[in-house]
């Protein structure tokens, strides 16, 4: 990538993962030039040649490499484990006026996850799922494929407060010291008050 005009949309998880692409290559961000492009409109802007690169999630990244013959894509949010963290998150005064109701929506995830994960139930919840975004479960396979669920266990090592990626708290440290690098928000932000184990460690 290094020289070329790389479409992201600035301030945004994307741009997060492009620096981290870079980085694992030697490479800045000084090293290539960055056009800021909605993640929505990477498709097109992919297919107009206006840039080398783009970087974007699904559906657009998929869309973009089935609309751009030859290209591929060279990092993803696989190779970095634990830069991209979903969650569920509530309103504090949701979750306080409403604990015990928030625990069994915990629950109830992880029976879900047990559910999609169990060999002997996946494909109906591959039917489940596509058919809520109108797709077909052949083609929204790939798209699970690409999404890590963790079981209730596993989720529980990821609360350890250390440093870098694998944990909840060390990742939401370096996205909230990018927010401020890039200005998406001017005050360090309190990464405890965001963060609630007790729901998955069973507190």
């Amino acid at each position: 990538l290094k020289g070329k005009r790389v479409g992201v949309e600035i301030g945004f998880v994307s741009h997060l993962l492009l620096l981290d692409a870079l980085e694992s290559v030697g490479l800045t961000e000084a090293d290539v030039e960055l056009v800021n492009v909605p993640t929505n409109e990477a498709p097109q802007v992919l297919a107009s040649r206006d840039v080398d690169a783009i970087v974007a999630w699904q559906p657009n990244s998929g869309q973009s490499l089935s609309r751009v013959p030859g290209s591929t894509a060279i990092y993803t949010s696989g190779d970095q484990p634990g830069l991209i963290y979903d969650v569920l998150a509530v309103s504090p005064r949701s979750l306080y006026a409403n604990r015990e109701e928030w625990s069994k929506v915990v629950d109830v995830w992880y029976r879900v996850v047990d559910y999609i994960l169990d060999p002997a139930t996946v494909d109906d919840a591959l039917s489940i799922m596509s058919a809520r975004v109108g797709l077909s479960p052949e083609e929204y396979a790939p798209l699970l494929a690409g999404t890590r669920l963790l079981r209730r266990e596993e989720a529980k090592g990821l609360y350890q407060e250390t440093e870098g990626f694998d944990s909840l708290h060390g990742s939401t440290s370096i996205s909230n010291d990018f927010n401020l690098r890039y200005e998406v928000y001017r005050d360090p932000q309190d990464l405890e008050a965001y963060i609630d184990s007790s729901f998955t460690l069973g507190e």
